[in-house]
């Protein structure tokens, strides 16, 4: 990193193998079809879909708004241009589209937010290497829009908290029209993800103090918040059955509206309704999915030389709030990543130091490749294999399978029971973890009132290892290497760590 010609050497590196993960067939976690594709589609394209169940209860919990935002554009001009992409082309133009966004707002915050060269570069390459933004930044996570709003919400927060220390105005926009923009940053963050203003709550400080000094700026920040929130909750209330006549017949009454974010509190402040999506320990966060998220570069923020810094404020604030909701998931982490590259202490040029850098290489080499390329990676391939193939799919021991990938704007099903409705052109049913025996009675029951081809879509190693000397025949039509199934691991059987994903026809 010491020499221009390297450093950039290493950017252009590391950049291009951002598009390559962009490129790449990994399926992380299901929110990530779910909660953007799956829903967006349905309403722009209409491809049928299973739309879970935060936008389709009576009390909805997320918001339309940041998925019109983010992916409407796109999803419009294909619309309107009559483009004949198919659903893992409109995917991929979708994900390039989230590196490109990612990469110019974290390069440009990231030189706004250090104060010297060295900074910048070092800032810029621990967080371009870091597999967290490689792979994770380009999948169609709302913690990946929300890492980016955060930076830039730090960037002006900074700008004010350096206006006040130096008591002067910023040198290139006024304090005014950047808590304009702040304002209009905190409600898409908000209308993104309820928890955005966890990571906001010991950096807003500085802004509460500007505001009280400067009164008049309290009503920029106050209009910036307002205009968006009020346009988003008007696009929820219009997108889940609300009408014009009701809203113009009763502006002021809040049963008018379906206000998303409230609804998504509410939810979650009922441990009964958290402890359907998995209960853990309030030390989760810090002494688990922490340490997976930097592996090695934790040890650069045992340093001091940071603490008072507007990023290493935002990330003590993000991980302790989140910390006291019982349900911790890794990926509500990931917009502290770019900021502890930031905070990161490489001064100390020590043997730990060196061997930490070393296993920092290591360690992001082996998470990419395993989050990017194989983990659940057949699943969306297998669903392109199938696009447009009229047929029963029964899908067992992957992750769901996201079906507006299918392109059919007029009757998948999505169910997970047992009846077949064969007035339905494809119907996919999802196995999830089912036992064994329940899978291959179902199966047996479909083979007796199958109208069209069954496809059993199954990792490779649970069809060997299950199904290889069963009554039932099947032929394998489509097989997928780059796939990993990470639950169904048994270390004392060699068969269940082959990895791939396969069709197989049902004979």
């Amino acid at each position: 990193m010491s020499s221009v010609f390297s450093w950039r050497s290493y950017y252009l590196v590391l950049l291009a193998l951002r598009f390559y993960f962009a490129l790449a067939n990994s399926y992380i976690h299901p929110d990530e079809h779910f909660q953007s594709m799956e829903v967006i589609c349905n309403k722009i394209l209409h491809y049928s879909g299973n739309l879970p169940w935060e936008f389709t209860s009576g009390n909805q919990a997320r918001s339309m708004g940041p998925l019109y935002l983010m992916y409407g554009p796109i999803l419009y001009s294909i619309k309107w241009l009559g483009s004949q992409l198919t659903p893992l082309q409109i995917w991929y133009v979708v994900r390039l589209q989230n590196v490109f966004l990612t990469w110019i707002i974290t390069d440009m915050c990231i030189y706004r937010l250090l104060p010297t060269k060295p900074e910048r570069i070092k800032g810029v390459y621990f967080t371009l290497s870091s597999y967290v933004t490689l792979v994770y930044q380009s999948h169609l996570f709302s913690n990946s829009i929300e890492t980016c709003l955060l930076l830039l919400a730090i960037v002006i927060i900074n700008n004010l908290r350096f206006a006040q220390e130096i008591k002067t105005k910023s040198d290139e926009n006024s304090p005014n029209s950047s808590l304009l923009w702040l304002g209009v940053i905190v409600s898409i963050g908000v209308f993104n993800r309820v928890t955005f203003p966890a990571f906001l709550v010991l950096p807003f400080w500085y802004v509460l103090t500007y505001v009280w000094c400067h009164k008049v700026s309290g009503i920029y920040l106050a209009i910036g918040a307002i205009v968006p929130t009020y346009l988003f909750i008007l696009i929820d209330s219009l997108s889940f059955g609300k009408s014009w006549a009701q809203i113009i017949a009763s502006p002021f009454d809040l049963d008018s509206y379906v206000i998303t974010p409230l609804n998504n509190l509410i939810y979650n402040t009922n441990y009964s309704n958290l402890a359907q999506h998995g209960i853990h320990p309030y030390y989760t966060h810090i002494l688990v999915n922490l340490p997976q998220l930097l592996g090695p570069g934790i040890l650069f923020l045992f340093k001091t030389s940071y603490w008072k810094t507007t990023p290493f404020l935002s990330i003590v604030s993000g991980i302790v709030v989140l910390s006291l909701v019982p349900h911790q998931e890794l990926r509500f982490l990931i917009p502290i990543v770019p900021l502890a590259c930031c905070c990161f202490d490489l001064y100390s040029q020590s043997l730990l130091g060196s061997i930490s850098l070393k296993s920092w290489y290591i360690f992001n080499i082996a998470m990419a490749m395993l989050m990017g390329v194989f983990h659940q990676g057949g699943v969306v391939p297998a669903l392109d294999e199938l696009h447009l193939q009229f047929s029963v799919q029964v899908w067992w021991r992957t992750y769901s399978p996201p079906t507006w990938m299918l392109g059919d704007t007029n009757s998948t099903n999505f169910h997970l029971g047992y009846e077949l409705d064969t007035s339905k052109q494809n119907y996919v049913f999802d196995m999830m973890g089912t036992n064994y025996d329940k899978v291959y009675q179902f199966l047996v029951g479909l083979k007796k009132q199958r109208d069209r081809p069954v496809y059993f879509i199954t990792p490779t190693a649970s069809f060997n290892v299950n199904f290889k000397n069963q009554a039932l025949k099947f032929n394998s039509t489509w097989n997928y290497t780059f796939h990993l199934d990470m639950d169904h691991l048994d270390f004392s059987d060699y068969e269940t760590l082959v990895p791939g994903l396969s069709i197989y026809e049902m004979l």
